[in-house]
């Protein structure tokens, strides 16, 4: 603000000296004095008036910008520079930030939340994104390591899926690599526990085929020794058929043998000579 102040010389407040009254208002001691009073012309008023530049900082820059307008339209002209910059810088900021958080969101699919940004209010008034962050879940998927497997796969994708991952995001990826590791080892314990659980089945089914197999011989070599038996037996049983036939024909013969001579010695049958006899009786 510019402060008024009249060049006439009727309104200008005289000189006064140190420790003494203006002129015009001293004591009749200070009129008989030997020291008289100056009047201040009126073109030296207005200077003695005037507040310092510590009352009125803005005055010599108002000044200069009256005195010197092209010197105004630099100054304007630089700050509009000087503002253009910094707005091109936070709009070149905001889309790298955006883009970076946009990436992790949509790698990480169904694990990763909606990207939340901080923002600066450029000197247009405009918001622009100049920091941001995905929350991401990093848990394992309970019994079943497989699925945790795939989990840390794709989280350490998405931690990994800027041009220029952040040390968080570096962190993120080497949490996920660490869970996917921790999967791995899980998978071949588990796979190694059922192969083991294979192979004691299979051997246990070997070994139960194996008794089976014995068990069957066993039969087999039991069911021979029975046919073996029972052949014997037959065959003992047809040898004394045989001897008893044997004995009862020798029996029959006997008893014949017996019926004939006695009908002979009764002469009931006529003998029949032998042939022994016939030649001694021809002769």
């Amino acid at each position: 603000m510019i402060n008024s102040i009249s060049s006439s010389a009727s309104t200008v407040a005289p000189y006064a000296p140190i420790g003494r009254q203006p002129v015009g208002l001293e004591s009749t001691e200070l009129k008989s004095s030997s020291l008289k009073a100056l009047e201040q012309s009126a073109e030296t008023a207005p200077g003695q008036n005037r507040r310092g530049p510590e009352y009125s900082p803005n005055q010599d820059a108002e000044r200069d910008r009256v005195a010197n307008p092209q010197q105004k339209s630099a100054a304007q002209q630089e700050q509009q520079q000087k503002e253009q910059r910094q707005i091109s810088e936070l709009a070149t900021r905001d889309r790298e930030v955006r883009a970076h958080e946009q990436a992790h969101a949509s790698i990480g699919g169904q694990y990763a939340g909606s990207p939340t940004y901080s923002f600066e209010r450029g000197p247009n008034g405009v918001n622009y994104a100049v920091g941001g962050e995905v929350a991401i879940d990093t848990s394992p998927v309970p019994n079943d390591p497989e699925a945790t497997l795939r989990k840390a796969q794709i989280i350490r994708a998405a931690a990994s899926a800027p041009a220029e991952p952040s040390p968080q995001d570096r962190r993120v990826a080497a949490q996920a690599a660490s869970l996917e590791n921790e999967a791995r080892a899980q998978i071949a314990a588990e796979s190694a526990s059922e192969v083991q659980q294979i192979q004691q089945s299979s051997e246990s089914e070997t070994s139960a085929r194996k008794e089976e197999a014995k068990k069957q011989a066993a039969e087999e070599d039991e069911l021979r020794k029975e046919i073996r038996r029972e052949e014997e037996r037959q065959r003992v049983e047809l040898d004394r058929s045989n001897q008893e036939r044997a004995a009862i024909l020798a029996r029959t013969a006997q008893t014949t043998f017996d019926i004939s001579r006695r009908l002979v010695e009764i002469g009931a049958v006529k003998s029949t000579p032998s042939v022994g006899n016939f030649f001694n009786d021809s002769v």
